[in-house]
C-alpha cells in the first residue's frame, strides 16, 4: 500500500462497558487478540508505513516489528490521539496522509479499505468508512420512546478512516483548544470546514463494545 500513508492503531480505551476482568484489547478470539487482527492486517497491507500503536499500559503486545512504534495513551481518544500526532511531527515521522483505526474494529476488508485510499485523489481532505442507517430510529430516555427520527440521508460512520496529515493535525488541536467534544475524528475537519467524504463499507466491520459481541465476532472471523 502507498508509502505516503501513516497509520494509528487507536487501542488506549480501559473497555468500561465492557463487562470483563479483561481489556477488549487483549480478548483471545481464535488464539489472537483483537489487537493483533489490526496489527496483522496493516502488517500484510502498509508494510512500507510506519504503524503508531496507541495503548494504555494495560494492553498486551508482541514484540514490535521494526515499522511498529508504540505510544501511550490518554484519558480520552481524542487526546490519545493527539499524543500519536506530536509524537509523529516532533519525530519526524509525517506522511501526506494518516490512516486511522480503532482497534476494536477486528474485521477489516482491504476492499474497503482500498476504495477509502483512492477516495483521496477526489482533492478532498478527509475520509470515512460508513453505512447508511436501515433500522427504524427513535430517540430514548430511561427506556422510554420520546419521538421518531427521520432516517433518509443518515449514515453509521466508522473506522478505518484517512486524513491529510496536516490538516488532521490542525483539527485535533483546534478542537482541543476550542474545549469541543467529538464523536469522531471526521467531526474535527468538519468543524473546521474541510471537504470531507464517506466511503460505503462492508457491513461486517462490527465493534467490539459489550461482552457479548465477542461471540458475534467469532461467528464472522
Amino acid at each position: 500500500m502507498n508509502h505516503n500513508i501513516s497509520v494509528v492503531l487507536l487501542g488506549a480505551g480501559n473497555s468500561k462497558r465492557f463487562e470483563s476482568n479483561k481489556i477488549k484489547q487483549n480478548i483471545l478470539i481464535n488464539k489472537k487478540s483483537v489487537l493483533d487482527y489490526s496489527r496483522l492486517f496493516f502488517k500484510k497491507y502498509f508494510s512500507k508505513s510506519n504503524i503508531f500503536i496507541v495503548v494504555n499500559k494495560n494492553v498486551v503486545l508482541d514484540k514490535l516489528k521494526s515499522n511498529e512504534k508504540i505510544i501511550y495513551g490518554s484519558s480520552s481518544r481524542l487526546k490519545s490521539l493527539n499524543a500519536a500526532l506530536e509524537n509523529i511531527f516532533q519525530n519526524n515521522f509525517q506522511t501526506k496522509y494518516t490512516l486511522i483505526h480503532d482497534v476494536a474494529r477486528p474485521i477489516l476488508n482491504i476492499d474497503d479499505v482500498k476504495r477509502l485510499v483512492k477516495s483521496m485523489d477526489s482533492g478532498i481532505d478527509a475520509s470515512t468508512l460508513g453505512y447508511p442507517l436501515t433500522n427504524a430510529l427513535k430517540e430514548v430516555k430511561k427506556n422510554k420512546i420520546c419521538s421518531n427520527l427521520f432516517r433518509s440521508n443518515l449514515w453509521s460512520t466508522f473506522t478505518p478512516q484517512i486524513f491529510k496529515t496536516n490538516k488532521l493535525y490542525q483539527s485535533i488541536v483546534k478542537v482541543i483548544n476550542d474545549g469541543y467534544d467529538i464523536d469522531d475524528d471526521i467531526e474535527a475537519l468538519m468543524i473546521n470546514n474541510f471537504k470531507c467524504s464517506i466511503v460505503r463499507s462492508s457491513p461486517d466491520n462490527i465493534k467490539i463494545t459489550y461482552l457479548e459481541d465477542i461471540e458475534v465476532i467469532k461467528r464472522l472471523l
